[in-house]
C-alpha cells in the first residue's frame, strides 16, 4: 500500500485512483495494496476463469501453480505409494475427509476434497510425496524440523513405559 498523502488518501496500485484508507482492506479486514473495487473485480475475474476451466482444469492449475506437477505426476505418485499415506500408511479409501473451508459465495457445494495431499519442502519447493491431512499437518506444525519430530516420538515412547 502506498503511503497516504497529506489528506490521508491512498493511491491504488492497480487502478491508480485515490481513495480513503478504509478502501484498502480485504473482506477479512487485512490491509491491501489494491482498493476494494479492484479486489472485487479480481475476485470476479478469478471466479469466471475457474468456472470456464471446470473442476478438472482448476485441479490441474492448482497442482501446477502450487507444486509444479501435473495431474499425471500426482496420479503416478499415488500409484507408487500404493494409494497410501507416505507416513502412517493409511490407504486413501480409509481416510475420512471432512469438508472444510469457507462456503462458496454462489451457494454451490465445495469440490470433493482429495484424500492424499501433496507434501513439499517450503524452502526448495521440492515435492516429497503424498500424505494424509493429519500427517501433513504434523509435518507443518513441527516446522518441518526432524529434531522436533524425533523429540515428540521419544516423549511418546517414554510415556508408554510408565
Amino acid at each position: 500500500m502506498e503511503q497516504p498523502d497529506s489528506g490521508g488518501q491512498i493511491k491504488c496500485r492497480y487502478c491508480r485512483k485515490i481513495w480513503p484508507p478504509e478502501h484498502f482492506r480485504t473482506a477479512r479486514g487485512k490491509p491491501s495494496t489494491h482498493c476494494r473495487a479492484c479486489l472485487d473485480a479480481k475476485r470476479e475475474e478469478t471466479r469466471l476463469r475457474r468456472e470456464r476451466m471446470g473442476p478438472a482444469g482448476v485441479r490441474a492449475a492448482n497442482l501446477w501453480d502450487k507444486y509444479r506437477i501435473t495431474v499425471e505426476q500426482y496420479d503416478a505418485l499415488r500409484a507408487a505409494q500404493q494409494y497410501r499415506c507416505g507416513i502412517c500408511g493409511t490407504h486413501e479409501d480409509d481416510i475420512t475427509v471432512i469438508l472444510t473451508g469457507r462456503p462458496r459465495l454462489d451457494g454451490t457445494p465445495t469440490a470433493r476434497a482429495v484424500r492424499l495431499v501433496v507434501d513439499h519442502c517450503h524452502n526448495s519447493r521440492r515435492v516429497r510425496g503424498l500424505l494424509c491431512n493429519n500427517c501433513n499437518t504434523m509435518i507443518g506444525l513441527s516446522s518441518e524440523d526432524p529434531a522436533i519430530l524425533r523429540a515428540g516420538a521419544a516423549y511418546l515412547e517414554a510415556s508408554m513405559l510408565q
